[in-house]
C-alpha cells in the first residue's frame, strides 16, 4: 500500500504530483500477503484458546490463598497497586534464613505467646517463602465462600525491612474474578490444590478472564 506523503504549502496540504500519477495505475491498492491468506484460512476455536492458554505461562499449579477480611480490607489495595502478593508475617525476620519450618513456628509462637493463627499462618509463610515459584496461580478470597482474584507469580520472595507494610512480597499479575470457594479442606492460610483436584481449573480461569477483558488485568481505572 503506498503512503500518501503530504506537502504542506501555507494552510494547504496538497498530494505531490508522482504520487498521484502513481495511484492512478494502482489495480489493487490493498494486497493480502499469501502468508497472511494461509494463516487466517487454518484458524480455528481450539488453535486460538490453546494460544491463549499458553500466553498465559502457567505452571500448571494452583494455590490457594485465604487471605481474610481484615487483609482484604487493609492490605488488598496496596497490594495490587504494586503488583505484589504481601504477607506482613509480623515478628518474623526474613523467611528463608529459617533453616526448617519449625524454627520458624517457634520464632513465631515467641511474637505471638496467645498463639492465635499458629496453625494456620507459619505454614503459610513457610509456603510462601520456599514453595512457591513463577507461574504459579494463586487464588485469593477474603471470605468462606468467594474467590475475588487470582495472580500468576513473576518474581521470587523478596525481603524489605525499611517498608512500613508488605515487609515480605512476590510480584505477581493480579486479574478479578468471582467464583465460589470450593477448596476449604485446608488450615493454612496458603496451600497448594492437589493436582487431581484442580481438574479444568486452568481453562475456567482463562476463559473467564476473557469473556470481559476490560475487566482483566487490574488497573487503577477498572478497580474503582
Amino acid at each position: 500500500m503506498t503512503i500518501l506523503i503530504l506537502i504542506s504549502v501555507m494552510d494547504e496540504f496538497k498530494i505531490s504530483e508522482d504520487i498521484y500519477k502513481e495511484s492512478l495505475n494502482m489495480e489493487h491498492p490493498f494486497v493480502i500477503s499469501d502468508d497472511i491468506y494461509e494463516e487466517s484460512i487454518s484458524l480455528n476455536a481450539e488453535t486460538l484458546n490453546k494460544e491463549i492458554e499458553e500466553s498465559y505461562h502457567l505452571s500448571g499449579r494452583f494455590w490457594v490463598w485465604k487471605m481474610g477480611k481484615y487483609s482484604y480490607k487493609n492490605d488488598w489495595t496496596r497490594m495490587l497497586k504494586a503488583g505484589e502478593m504481601q504477607v506482613e508475617a509480623i515478628g518474623l525476620k526474613y523467611l528463608k534464613s529459617y533453616l526448617t519450618y519449625f524454627d520458624l513456628q517457634n520464632d513465631y509462637v515467641k511474637s505471638h505467646p496467645d498463639r492465635v493463627g499458629i496453625r494456620s499462618l507459619p505454614p503459610a509463610y513457610w509456603a510462601f517463602a520456599n514453595y512457591l515459584r513463577n507461574g504459579d496461580a494463586v487464588l485469593a478470597c477474603s471470605t468462606p465462600s468467594t474467590f475475588f482474584a487470582w495472580g500468576i507469580v513473576e518474581g521470587p520472595y523478596r525481603f524489605r525491612p525499611t517498608r512500613s507494610y508488605g515487609k515480605h512480597y512476590r510480584k505477581i499479575t493480579w486479574y478479578k474474578i468471582v467464583m465460589p470457594f470450593i477448596f476449604n479442606n485446608q488450615n493454612s492460610s496458603l496451600f497448594l490444590i492437589p493436582k487431581e483436584e484442580t481438574n479444568n481449573l486452568k481453562e475456567t480461569l482463562i476463559s473467564r478472564a476473557n469473556k470481559n477483558s476490560v475487566l482483566l488485568p487490574f488497573d487503577s481505572k477498572t478497580n474503582k
